[in-house]
Protein backbone atom coordinates (compact mmCIF):
# COMPACT_ATOMS: atom_id res chain seq x y z
CA UNK A 1 0.00 0.00 0.00
CA UNK A 2 1.37 3.45 -0.76
CA UNK A 3 0.18 6.27 1.26
CA UNK A 4 -0.40 9.84 -0.20
CA UNK A 5 -2.25 9.12 -3.57
CA UNK A 6 -5.38 6.82 -2.19
CA UNK A 7 -4.31 4.40 -4.29
CA UNK A 8 -2.51 1.12 -4.41
CA UNK A 9 0.70 0.16 -6.16
CA UNK A 10 1.74 -3.69 -6.41
CA UNK A 11 4.22 -4.49 -4.37
CA UNK A 12 6.65 -7.67 -5.32
CA UNK A 13 5.12 -7.83 -8.52
CA UNK A 14 7.80 -8.11 -12.08
CA UNK A 15 4.57 -8.14 -14.43
CA UNK A 16 4.25 -5.44 -16.56
CA UNK A 17 1.52 -5.67 -17.35
CA UNK A 18 0.10 -5.23 -13.72
CA UNK A 19 2.33 -2.44 -13.13
CA UNK A 20 1.67 -0.84 -16.51
CA UNK A 21 -2.35 -0.92 -15.05
CA UNK A 22 -0.71 0.82 -11.85
CA UNK A 23 0.76 3.63 -14.23
CA UNK A 24 -2.37 4.48 -15.82
CA UNK A 25 -4.89 4.08 -12.39
CA UNK A 26 -1.96 6.41 -11.02
CA UNK A 27 -2.68 8.59 -13.94
CA UNK A 28 -6.12 8.42 -13.61
CA UNK A 29 -5.51 9.96 -10.18
CA UNK A 30 -3.19 12.36 -11.49
CA UNK A 31 -5.70 14.30 -13.79
CA UNK A 32 -7.81 15.30 -10.80
CA UNK A 33 -4.80 16.77 -8.42
CA UNK A 34 -4.09 20.02 -7.52
CA UNK A 35 -0.34 20.65 -7.97
CA UNK A 36 1.28 23.95 -6.33
CA UNK A 37 4.88 22.87 -7.37
CA UNK A 38 6.35 25.99 -9.19
CA UNK A 39 8.44 24.04 -11.06
CA UNK A 40 5.93 22.02 -12.88
CA UNK A 41 3.23 22.41 -15.24
CA UNK A 42 0.63 20.53 -17.02
CA UNK A 43 0.43 20.17 -20.89
CA UNK A 44 -2.52 20.83 -22.78
CA UNK A 45 -4.79 17.99 -23.93
CA UNK A 46 -3.83 19.31 -27.45
CA UNK A 47 0.24 19.50 -26.56
CA UNK A 48 -0.01 16.23 -25.27
CA UNK A 49 -1.03 14.83 -28.39
CA UNK A 50 2.55 13.68 -29.64
CA UNK A 51 3.79 12.67 -26.63
CA UNK A 52 2.26 9.33 -27.26
CA UNK A 53 2.78 9.39 -30.97
CA UNK A 54 5.02 7.32 -33.07
CA UNK A 55 7.47 10.86 -33.24
CA UNK A 56 8.18 9.77 -29.92
CA UNK A 57 10.74 7.22 -31.60
CA UNK A 58 12.09 9.41 -34.02
CA UNK A 59 15.41 11.55 -34.48
CA UNK A 60 15.02 14.70 -36.44
CA UNK A 61 17.52 16.76 -37.37
CA UNK A 62 16.03 18.15 -41.19
CA UNK A 63 15.40 21.64 -40.08
CA UNK A 64 15.99 23.54 -43.20
CA UNK A 65 13.72 21.17 -45.06
CA UNK A 66 16.60 20.12 -47.43
CA UNK A 67 14.59 17.09 -49.92
CA UNK A 68 18.54 15.63 -50.29
CA UNK A 69 19.04 15.82 -46.32
CA UNK A 70 16.52 12.86 -45.08
CA UNK A 71 18.97 10.84 -43.77
CA UNK A 72 16.62 10.26 -40.81
CA UNK A 73 12.98 9.12 -42.21
CA UNK A 74 9.39 9.80 -40.57
CA UNK A 75 9.31 13.29 -39.76
CA UNK A 76 8.77 14.67 -43.66
CA UNK A 77 4.80 15.46 -42.92
CA UNK A 78 4.93 16.86 -39.76
CA UNK A 79 8.44 18.98 -39.63
CA UNK A 80 6.88 22.05 -40.53
CA UNK A 81 5.03 22.43 -36.86
CA UNK A 82 8.48 22.70 -35.09
CA UNK A 83 9.43 25.13 -37.36
CA UNK A 84 6.10 27.36 -36.57
CA UNK A 85 6.58 26.24 -32.83
CA UNK A 86 10.12 28.12 -33.25
CA UNK A 87 8.13 30.93 -34.86
CA UNK A 88 5.38 31.42 -32.04
CA UNK A 89 8.17 31.14 -29.29
CA UNK A 90 10.67 34.11 -31.02
CA UNK A 91 7.36 36.22 -31.57
CA UNK A 92 6.57 35.77 -27.76
CA UNK A 93 10.35 36.27 -26.69
CA UNK A 94 10.82 38.89 -29.36
CA UNK A 95 13.84 37.67 -30.12
CA UNK A 96 15.22 37.01 -34.03
CA UNK A 97 16.90 33.17 -33.26
CA UNK A 98 15.01 30.38 -31.13
CA UNK A 99 17.26 26.86 -30.18
CA UNK A 100 14.84 24.37 -29.61
CA UNK A 101 17.95 21.85 -29.06
CA UNK A 102 18.42 21.61 -25.49
CA UNK A 103 16.17 19.30 -24.27
CA UNK A 104 15.74 20.41 -20.43
CA UNK A 105 16.77 23.43 -18.53
CA UNK A 106 19.67 21.43 -17.44
CA UNK A 107 20.46 20.99 -21.14
CA UNK A 108 20.27 24.24 -21.65
CA UNK A 109 22.45 25.53 -19.40
CA UNK A 110 25.11 22.75 -20.20
CA UNK A 111 25.14 24.04 -23.96
CA UNK A 112 24.96 27.82 -23.25
CA UNK A 113 28.18 27.21 -20.85
CA UNK A 114 29.87 25.45 -23.44
CA UNK A 115 29.04 27.91 -26.30
CA UNK A 116 29.29 31.12 -24.67
CA UNK A 117 32.53 30.15 -22.48
CA UNK A 118 36.12 28.85 -23.06
CA UNK A 119 37.23 25.71 -20.61
CA UNK A 120 39.72 27.64 -17.93
CA UNK A 121 37.75 30.69 -17.96
CA UNK A 122 35.63 31.86 -14.90
CA UNK A 123 31.82 32.00 -14.92
CA UNK A 124 29.64 34.36 -12.71
CA UNK A 125 26.71 32.85 -11.19
CA UNK A 126 24.10 33.59 -8.10
CA UNK A 127 25.47 31.88 -5.03
CA UNK A 128 22.30 29.69 -3.42
CA UNK A 129 21.77 32.19 -0.56
CA UNK A 130 20.58 34.55 -3.19
CA UNK A 131 17.91 31.74 -4.94
CA UNK A 132 20.34 30.73 -7.46
CA UNK A 133 20.28 26.85 -8.45
CA UNK A 134 22.27 24.15 -6.58
CA UNK A 135 24.00 22.35 -9.14
CA UNK A 136 25.36 25.23 -11.03
CA UNK A 137 29.13 25.63 -9.57
CA UNK A 138 29.57 21.79 -9.36
CA UNK A 139 28.63 21.96 -12.85
CA UNK A 140 30.88 24.82 -13.99
CA UNK A 141 33.33 22.77 -12.66
CA UNK A 142 32.89 19.27 -14.47
CA UNK A 143 32.84 21.20 -17.16
CA UNK A 144 36.38 22.91 -16.49
CA UNK A 145 34.90 26.25 -16.13
CA UNK A 146 35.82 28.39 -12.43
CA UNK A 147 32.81 29.26 -10.55
CA UNK A 148 32.79 32.94 -8.92
CA UNK A 149 29.68 33.38 -6.85
CA UNK A 150 27.53 36.73 -6.56
CA UNK A 151 25.11 37.89 -4.17
CA UNK A 152 21.77 38.93 -5.37
CA UNK A 153 19.27 38.70 -2.13
CA UNK A 154 15.73 39.50 -2.94
CA UNK A 155 16.53 40.29 -6.31
CA UNK A 156 18.80 43.40 -5.38
CA UNK A 157 22.15 43.09 -7.14
CA UNK A 158 25.04 43.38 -5.86
CA UNK A 159 26.70 45.52 -8.70
CA UNK A 160 29.72 46.50 -6.61
CA UNK A 161 30.07 42.67 -6.19
CA UNK A 162 29.45 41.99 -9.92
CA UNK A 163 31.92 44.63 -10.61
CA UNK A 164 34.63 43.19 -8.44
CA UNK A 165 34.11 39.64 -9.82
CA UNK A 166 34.51 41.25 -13.41
CA UNK A 167 37.51 43.34 -12.77
CA UNK A 168 40.24 40.58 -13.03
CA UNK A 169 39.25 40.33 -16.78
CA UNK A 170 38.65 36.02 -16.97
CA UNK A 171 35.00 35.95 -16.97
CA UNK A 172 33.65 34.44 -20.01
CA UNK A 173 30.26 34.77 -18.55
CA UNK A 174 27.82 35.35 -16.35
CA UNK A 175 24.81 33.08 -15.71
CA UNK A 176 21.94 34.69 -14.35
CA UNK A 177 20.60 30.91 -12.54
CA UNK A 178 17.75 32.31 -9.55
CA UNK A 179 15.42 29.21 -9.01
CA UNK A 180 14.21 30.32 -5.83
CA UNK A 181 12.43 33.62 -6.64
CA UNK A 182 9.61 35.91 -5.70
CA UNK A 183 11.71 38.78 -6.95
CA UNK A 184 13.27 39.03 -10.42
CA UNK A 185 16.80 40.29 -10.57
CA UNK A 186 17.53 43.69 -12.53
CA UNK A 187 18.99 42.36 -15.27
CA UNK A 188 19.66 45.97 -16.46
CA UNK A 189 21.71 46.51 -13.59
CA UNK A 190 23.87 43.24 -14.59
CA UNK A 191 24.08 44.49 -18.04
CA UNK A 192 25.37 48.09 -17.03
CA UNK A 193 27.76 46.56 -15.02
CA UNK A 194 29.05 44.07 -17.65
CA UNK A 195 29.06 46.81 -20.20
CA UNK A 196 31.52 49.23 -18.35
CA UNK A 197 33.69 46.77 -16.80
CA UNK A 198 34.39 43.58 -18.68
CA UNK A 199 32.44 44.29 -22.40
CA UNK A 200 33.40 40.91 -23.77
CA UNK A 201 31.38 39.20 -21.30
CA UNK A 202 28.52 37.47 -22.30
CA UNK A 203 25.22 37.85 -20.06
CA UNK A 204 22.82 35.24 -20.24
CA UNK A 205 19.84 34.98 -18.23
CA UNK A 206 17.90 31.52 -16.92
CA UNK A 207 14.37 32.31 -16.95
CA UNK A 208 13.37 28.56 -16.30
CA UNK A 209 11.15 29.60 -13.55
CA UNK A 210 9.83 32.82 -14.99
CA UNK A 211 9.83 32.17 -18.99
CA UNK A 212 6.05 32.33 -18.74
CA UNK A 213 5.78 35.44 -17.26
CA UNK A 214 8.36 36.86 -19.57
CA UNK A 215 7.01 35.47 -23.04
CA UNK A 216 3.76 37.21 -21.39
CA UNK A 217 5.33 40.77 -20.79
CA UNK A 218 4.83 40.27 -17.40
CA UNK A 219 8.59 40.21 -16.49
CA UNK A 220 10.84 42.24 -18.18
CA UNK A 221 12.56 40.82 -21.26
CA UNK A 222 16.13 40.05 -20.58
CA UNK A 223 17.18 40.84 -24.13
CA UNK A 224 15.84 44.19 -23.96
CA UNK A 225 17.89 45.01 -20.82
CA UNK A 226 21.07 43.83 -21.97
CA UNK A 227 21.41 40.16 -22.02
CA UNK A 228 22.96 38.50 -24.69
CA UNK A 229 20.62 35.61 -24.45
CA UNK A 230 18.01 33.66 -22.42
CA UNK A 231 15.78 30.91 -22.08
CA UNK A 232 15.79 27.53 -19.65
CA UNK A 233 13.49 25.12 -19.25
CA UNK A 234 9.72 25.19 -21.09
CA UNK A 235 7.42 23.10 -17.97
CA UNK A 236 7.39 25.54 -14.80
CA UNK A 237 5.66 29.00 -15.13
CA UNK A 238 5.55 28.15 -19.27
CA UNK A 239 3.01 25.38 -19.88
CA UNK A 240 4.98 23.08 -21.99
CA UNK A 241 6.37 20.07 -21.65
CA UNK A 242 9.67 19.13 -20.22
CA UNK A 243 12.30 21.05 -22.47
CA UNK A 244 14.95 23.05 -22.86
CA UNK A 245 15.01 26.71 -25.43
CA UNK A 246 17.24 29.03 -25.79
CA UNK A 247 16.66 33.01 -27.55
CA UNK A 248 18.90 35.38 -28.52
CA UNK A 249 19.43 38.49 -30.81
CA UNK A 250 22.99 37.78 -31.95
CA UNK A 251 23.90 35.78 -35.21
CA UNK A 252 27.33 34.93 -33.31
CA UNK A 253 25.84 33.41 -30.45
CA UNK A 254 23.29 31.36 -32.15
CA UNK A 255 26.37 30.37 -34.25
CA UNK A 256 27.99 29.10 -31.26
CA UNK A 257 25.01 27.19 -29.85
CA UNK A 258 24.43 24.93 -32.52
CA UNK A 259 28.18 24.73 -33.02
CA UNK A 260 28.18 23.10 -29.82
CA UNK A 261 24.90 21.12 -30.02
CA UNK A 262 26.60 19.11 -32.42
CA UNK A 263 28.88 17.34 -29.62
CA UNK A 264 26.25 17.84 -26.85
CA UNK A 265 22.61 17.01 -28.21
CA UNK A 266 22.01 14.34 -29.99
CA UNK A 267 18.05 13.66 -30.36
CA UNK A 268 16.09 16.73 -29.45
CA UNK A 269 13.46 14.72 -28.52
CA UNK A 270 10.96 15.21 -31.45
CA UNK A 271 7.55 14.14 -29.73
CA UNK A 272 8.71 16.56 -27.05
CA UNK A 273 9.76 19.41 -29.45
CA UNK A 274 6.18 18.69 -31.26
CA UNK A 275 4.52 19.13 -27.78
CA UNK A 276 6.05 22.23 -27.47
CA UNK A 277 5.42 23.46 -30.69
CA UNK A 278 2.00 22.76 -30.01
CA UNK A 279 1.30 24.66 -26.72
CA UNK A 280 3.64 27.50 -28.10
CA UNK A 281 0.71 27.84 -30.80
CA UNK A 282 -1.70 27.38 -28.34
CA UNK A 283 -0.94 29.81 -25.94
CA UNK A 284 0.23 32.96 -27.70
CA UNK A 285 -3.03 34.96 -28.33
CA UNK A 286 -3.53 34.72 -24.27
CA UNK A 287 0.24 34.32 -22.80
CA UNK A 288 -0.20 37.99 -21.64
CA UNK A 289 -3.36 37.09 -19.88
CA UNK A 290 -1.85 33.67 -18.55
CA UNK A 291 1.15 35.97 -17.09
CA UNK A 292 -0.83 38.13 -15.57
CA UNK A 293 -3.68 36.01 -14.04
CA UNK A 294 -0.80 33.49 -12.64
CA UNK A 295 0.95 36.16 -11.03
CA UNK A 296 -2.59 37.56 -9.91
CA UNK A 297 -3.31 33.97 -8.66
CA UNK A 298 -0.10 33.66 -6.72
CA UNK A 299 -0.68 37.33 -4.97
CA UNK A 300 -4.22 36.36 -3.73
CA UNK A 301 -2.99 32.92 -2.33
CA UNK A 302 0.24 34.56 -0.68
CA UNK A 303 -2.51 37.37 1.03
CA UNK A 304 -5.13 34.42 2.01
CA UNK A 305 -2.46 32.04 3.36
CA UNK A 306 -1.41 35.21 5.59
CA UNK A 307 -4.68 36.15 6.38
CA UNK A 308 -5.16 32.50 7.83
CA UNK A 309 -2.03 32.88 9.85
CA UNK A 310 0.80 31.38 7.38
CA UNK A 311 3.96 33.25 8.04
CA UNK A 312 4.17 34.19 3.99
CA UNK A 313 7.08 35.62 3.01
CA UNK A 314 7.70 38.66 1.48
CA UNK A 315 6.18 41.90 2.09
CA UNK A 316 1.87 42.18 2.00
CA UNK A 317 2.48 45.99 0.39
CA UNK A 318 4.13 44.92 -2.71
CA UNK A 319 2.07 41.90 -3.01
CA UNK A 320 4.11 39.56 -1.22
CA UNK A 321 5.40 38.11 -4.91
CA UNK A 322 6.04 39.11 -8.42
CA UNK A 323 6.42 35.69 -9.95
CA UNK A 324 4.21 32.73 -9.67
CA UNK A 325 6.38 31.92 -6.55
CA UNK A 326 4.31 31.97 -2.89
CA UNK A 327 7.03 31.01 -0.25
CA UNK A 328 5.61 30.03 3.36
CA UNK A 329 7.15 29.45 6.17
CA UNK A 330 6.70 26.46 8.77
CA UNK A 331 7.31 25.84 12.51
CA UNK A 332 9.64 22.83 12.19
CA UNK A 333 10.25 19.72 9.32
CA UNK A 334 7.88 17.91 10.99
CA UNK A 335 5.10 19.91 10.73
CA UNK A 336 5.70 20.81 6.99
CA UNK A 337 5.71 16.94 6.30
CA UNK A 338 2.72 16.73 8.33
CA UNK A 339 1.15 19.30 6.16
CA UNK A 340 1.99 17.94 2.79
CA UNK A 341 1.13 14.72 3.98
CA UNK A 342 -2.59 15.29 4.47
CA UNK A 343 -2.33 17.67 1.88
CA UNK A 344 -1.04 14.78 -0.71
CA UNK A 345 -3.93 12.61 0.78
CA UNK A 346 -6.61 15.16 -0.28
CA UNK A 347 -5.05 15.35 -3.78
CA UNK A 348 -3.01 18.69 -3.42
CA UNK A 349 0.23 18.57 -3.76
CA UNK A 350 3.00 21.16 -2.60
CA UNK A 351 6.27 21.54 -2.62
CA UNK A 352 8.70 21.50 0.33
CA UNK A 353 12.05 22.84 0.45
CA UNK A 354 15.13 22.42 3.00
CA UNK A 355 17.14 25.28 0.41
CA UNK A 356 15.12 28.48 0.42
CA UNK A 357 17.28 31.56 0.66
CA UNK A 358 18.04 32.88 4.00
CA UNK A 359 15.13 30.40 5.40
CA UNK A 360 16.74 27.43 7.22
CA UNK A 361 14.94 24.46 7.98
CA UNK A 362 11.70 22.72 5.82
CA UNK A 363 9.37 25.16 4.32
CA UNK A 364 6.77 25.47 1.51
CA UNK A 365 7.61 26.65 -2.32
CA UNK A 366 4.25 26.96 -3.60
CA UNK A 367 3.43 27.95 -7.30
CA UNK A 368 0.03 29.39 -8.98
CA UNK A 369 0.99 28.16 -12.49
CA UNK A 370 -0.30 24.99 -13.44
CA UNK A 371 -3.31 25.62 -11.22
CA UNK A 372 -3.78 29.00 -13.16
CA UNK A 373 -3.50 26.94 -16.49
CA UNK A 374 -5.93 24.94 -15.52
CA UNK A 375 -8.43 27.72 -14.70
CA UNK A 376 -8.46 28.52 -11.11
CA UNK A 377 -9.34 31.74 -10.26
CA UNK A 378 -10.35 33.66 -6.75
CA UNK A 379 -12.84 31.62 -5.45
CA UNK A 380 -10.81 28.75 -5.83
CA UNK A 381 -7.76 30.30 -4.51
CA UNK A 382 -9.23 31.46 -1.25
CA UNK A 383 -10.98 27.48 -0.98
CA UNK A 384 -7.30 26.45 -1.51
CA UNK A 385 -5.70 28.68 1.31
CA UNK A 386 -8.88 27.30 3.41
CA UNK A 387 -7.69 23.77 2.65
CA UNK A 388 -4.22 24.20 3.57
CA UNK A 389 -5.29 26.14 6.95
CA UNK A 390 -7.67 23.17 7.76
CA UNK A 391 -4.57 20.61 6.78
CA UNK A 392 -2.35 21.81 9.80
CA UNK A 393 -4.90 20.92 12.00
CA UNK A 394 -6.43 17.85 10.96
CA UNK A 395 -7.05 15.42 7.54
CA UNK A 396 -9.29 16.71 4.57
CA UNK A 397 -12.11 15.18 3.35
CA UNK A 398 -11.53 12.93 0.45
CA UNK A 399 -13.58 15.91 -2.09
CA UNK A 400 -11.75 18.55 -0.99
CA UNK A 401 -9.50 18.81 -4.26
CA UNK A 402 -12.84 18.21 -6.03
CA UNK A 403 -15.02 20.91 -4.60
CA UNK A 404 -12.03 22.97 -4.91
CA UNK A 405 -11.54 22.19 -8.99
CA UNK A 406 -15.50 22.49 -9.38
CA UNK A 407 -14.52 26.41 -8.76
CA UNK A 408 -12.43 26.50 -12.13
CA UNK A 409 -13.28 28.67 -15.40
CA UNK A 410 -12.13 27.96 -18.16
CA UNK A 411 -8.72 27.04 -19.01
CA UNK A 412 -6.44 28.25 -20.93
CA UNK A 413 -6.60 25.58 -23.48
CA UNK A 414 -8.61 24.18 -26.04
CA UNK A 415 -11.54 22.26 -24.69
CA UNK A 416 -10.51 18.35 -25.05
CA UNK A 417 -13.75 17.32 -26.49
CA UNK A 418 -13.35 20.12 -28.79
CA UNK A 419 -10.46 18.57 -29.96
CA UNK A 420 -11.56 15.34 -30.22
CA UNK A 421 -14.78 15.91 -32.20
CA UNK A 422 -12.77 18.72 -34.50
CA UNK A 423 -9.40 17.26 -35.03
CA UNK A 424 -10.30 13.09 -34.67
CA UNK A 425 -7.46 13.39 -31.84
CA UNK A 426 -7.57 10.87 -28.80
CA UNK A 427 -8.15 12.63 -26.00
CA UNK A 428 -8.23 9.12 -23.62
Amino acid sequence: MTQGTGGRTPKGTTDPLALGRAIAEADRRAAHALNLVPSENRVSPLASVPLGSDFANRYFFNTAGDPLFWEFRGGEDIAHIEALGAGALRRMASARYCNLRPVSGMSAMILTVAALSAPGSAVVSVDQDSGGHYATPALLGRLGRRSRLLGCPGGRVDTEGLARALAPGDVDLVYVDVQNCVRVPDFTAMADVVRRVSPATRLYVDASHYLGLVLGGLVENPLRCGADAFGGSTHKSFPGPHKGVVFTEGKEIDESLRAAQFDLVSSHHFAQTLALSLAALEIEPRIAEYARTTRDNARRLATALADAGFRVHGDRGAGYTDTHQVWVAMDSPAAAYTLSNRLAEAGIRVNLQSSMPRMPGVHLRLGANEITFQGAGPRAIEELAAALATARERPLGPRTASGIRARFGAPFYTDPEKLGVEAGLCTC
